[in-house]
């Protein structure tokens, strides 16, 4: 089953089990069909290909292989997992990207043990947190790096 195909089922599935909100009213810049994929796809952004397949699983309890490239995002510095849409480059004002996994605020820290007003914490503080608090549905769902 490829990616496309995956976001597909996915969503469908998703439309019978949650009452959704139309974006479209909110939004003018796209048609409601074009919100519903653009909605899935930026959700899944990055996923393991292996994490979608589980998810398919879950859902229709077959078990399939899905292909096709994953896309390519940046390592969070906190946690590893390639889960950042853009990289920190202070002089582009690029960065900042919340990573959904550990909710590190990407901000240029290298540094572990600095301690950074932004995060309320040093990245040392978020791992020993990811590690007392291991949520093992997100192990397979995106890349290391």
């Amino acid at each position: 089953m490829s990616r496309k195909d995956a976001y597909k089922l996915i969503e469908e599935v998703r439309s019978y089990t949650c009452k959704k909100v139309n974006l479209s009213d909110y939004i003018n810049e796209y048609s409601e069909a074009e919100q519903e994929e653009l909605d899935i796809e930026f959700e899944l952004l990055g996923v393991s290909n292996g994490f979608l397949s589980e998810v398919i699983c879950t859902i229709t309890g077959q078990k399939v292989e899905v292909y096709g490239e994953v896309e390519t995002l940046f390592p969070c510095p906190c946690c590893g997992y390639r889960t950042l849409t853009e990289s920190f480059n202070p002089k582009e004002g690029t960065g900042y990207d919340i990573c959904p996994y550990c909710n590190w605020e990407d901000d240029g820290t290298t540094d572990i043990q600095s301690y950074r007003a932004i995060n309320k914490g040093s990245i040392l503080d978020y791992r020993n947190k990811l590690r007392s608090n291991l949520n093992k549905y997100y192990l397979n769902k995106w890349l290391k790096k």
